[in-house]
């Protein structure tokens, strides 16, 4: 039997494994590695420990009020809107001097859009980069403690594997190759908190604080369903999008200018010219409303794509939990091999992993819907 199972291991692993068989066949420099792994989890926990009491914990709330504190491009926009403040008030003054409604009325839908321009980046800001942030480390925080548990599941097969090894059930490469699964498995866990130390530092950038900056992150991301219709959802956008508003605004400054034009003493070009603007501006508004049609139709189907992959990667990651632990019980009755073991305990993993990404992924296509309805910051719920 020992031999029939290293045959078939060896045509299937040899190639992939062969560097890091070699490395592992070195036993002093495994010892040494091992130990250097455990020092370093040491000194990690260590600097945790010693930097705890300067951690600061941060709800989803807490962190939108720090962003819209903080936030570079957001004072970027408040500025520009305080510059055409100013450019407004001077146009009230010249008007006084210089009397022209066309002006006058530019003047204030020009501050009009910036001020609607100031409030679609706090939405952005609040509904895409801080939320997005915020469930990014939030991901990369489960994910470290998927791959960490991962670890322990391959030190207790490779403790299996040796137990079998002892007994004479178990052959050589069976035990490389629970080595090269805890090598592997380590390496994992080791992107992991590279990912989640990266994650972190980007959303300190979003939040406009030093990205060296700690915290911890007390909310956390799950499956709330709507019973919004698509309809209901499509009066909502048309309502509430500010697209529309400009649109309708610029509508408005070219019903005024054609209005201006409809006298006895306004040269026929100009009547014309001021009807072809504002159709222009009826199509324009049309065109909008087809847009902003299509994309919330897409966003709401998406939405519920996303709903079912949520409940479809939950189940396959129960099952596959299942599967993990009959497996492990059959190892140790001597009725599967090595590689099965070790290959029910990977996909364990990547069905954690697939689960994690298809509840973000829900996530943000909920806040991608709310994003396409135009809703006001006042109706985004606190937490996710």
């Amino acid at each position: 039997m020992f031999k029939i199972n290293l045959v078939r291991l060896v045509h299937f692993r040899y190639f992939r494994y062969n560097n890091i068989a070699n490395y592992l066949r070195r036993k002093k420099l495994r010892r040494v590695g091992i130990f250097g792994l455990t020092v370093i989890i040491i000194l990690l926990s260590f600097g945790a420990y010693a930097q705890e009491s300067g951690v600061r914990e941060l709800s989803l709330k807490e962190s939108v009020e720090l962003a819209l504190e903080n936030n570079l491009n957001l004072k970027s926009a408040e500025h520009k809107l305080a510059l055409s403040k100013a450019n407004y008030e001077e146009a009230q003054i010249n008007n006084l001097l210089n009397t022209s409604i066309v002006t006058l009325k530019t003047a204030e839908l020009s501050l009009k859009r910036d001020q609607d321009s100031l409030g679609e980046t706090r939405k952005q800001l609040v509904l895409e980069d801080v939320i997005s942030g915020y469930f990014q480390v939030v991901k990369a925080g489960q994910k470290v403690q998927i791959e960490e548990t991962s670890v322990q599941e391959a030190e207790q097969s490779l403790k299996m594997v040796k137990n079998k090894f002892s007994l004479g059930d178990a052959s050589q490469l069976d035990v490389m190759q629970a080595e090269i699964g805890l090598s592997s498995a380590r390496l994992n866990f080791t992107q992991a908190v590279n990912d989640l130390t990266l994650a972190k530092m980007n959303f300190n950038q979003v939040l406009g604080l030093p990205l060296e900056n700690q915290f911890q992150l007390t909310d956390t991301f799950s499956l709330e369903t709507s019973e919004e219709t698509l309809k209901d959802s499509l009066q909502k956008a048309l309502r509430n999008r500010y697209e529309i508003t400009q649109a309708q605004d610029s509508l408005e400054l070219a019903q005024l200018k054609f209005e201006l034009t409809q006298n006895d003493y306004t040269a026929e070009l100009q009547k014309k010219k001021a009807f072809l603007e504002l159709e222009g501006e009826k199509l324009d508004l049309e065109q909008l409303k087809t847009g902003i049609t299509l994309e919330v139709t897409q966003s709401f189907l998406d939405l519920g794509e996303k709903e079912t992959s949520v409940q479809v990667t939950t189940k396959q990651k129960e099952e596959k939990e299942q599967v993990y632990h009959i497996t492990q019980a059959q190892y140790k009755q001597g009725l599967i091999t090595t590689t099965d073991l070790l290959d029910k305990q990977i996909q364990l993993t990547q069905a954690k992993i697939n689960a994690l990404e298809a509840l973000f992924n829900y996530n943000l296509a909920k806040r991608q819907f709310v994003r396409v309805l135009g809703i006001g910051l006042e109706s985004t719920p606190e937490q996710p």
